[in-house]
């Protein structure tokens, strides 16, 4: 088993960072349109592809303010992973960001691929959106 692993360091408070990770309108502002009631036990709904034809379903599995956010694939490529969390922790610049994608049965090119977009969304997207006010969300990343 392998697990896809971030961290970086964003210029916005826990409290901003955690309202992107958990608010419909900042999920989607950086990394796809979503819809969410955004309580532990509901659905997140992504939508993926030019015309969002593509349904990700994220059940929302742990909610700490301002300290953690976890998701469980149910529905989407990543069923056979474990959680996504992502932990948030203060830090002197504003914000540190810990993510992690746990339970990859293999590092194959699909894992590769999704590390690299998680890198993308994460540094430019969710960083620009909190530290310059506009994030480039899905269909509008590059394609790597």
């Amino acid at each position: 088993m392998t697990d896809i692993l971030h961290r970086i360091v964003i210029e916005a408070s826990p409290e901003k960072v955690y309202d992107a990770l958990t608010n419909q309108a900042q999920l989607s502002a950086w990394w796809a349109r979503a819809e969410t009631e955004g309580k532990v036990g509901s659905i997140v709904s992504f939508f993926f592809g030019p015309n969002g034809e593509h349904q990700v379903e994220m059940e929302i599995t742990d909610l700490v303010p301002n300290e953690r956010v976890c998701w469980k694939c149910v529905g989407g490529p990543w069923v056979d992973t474990d959680a996504f969390q992502f932990t948030i922790q203060a830090d002197e610049r504003g914000s540190a960001l810990q993510f992690s994608n746990s339970g990859w049965a293999e590092a194959n090119e699909f894992f590769m691929h999704c590390n690299s977009k998680w890198g993308f969304f994460f540094t430019v997207s969710l960083k620009n959106l909190l530290e310059k006010g506009s994030g480039q969300p899905h269909p509008n990343d590059p394609n790597i």
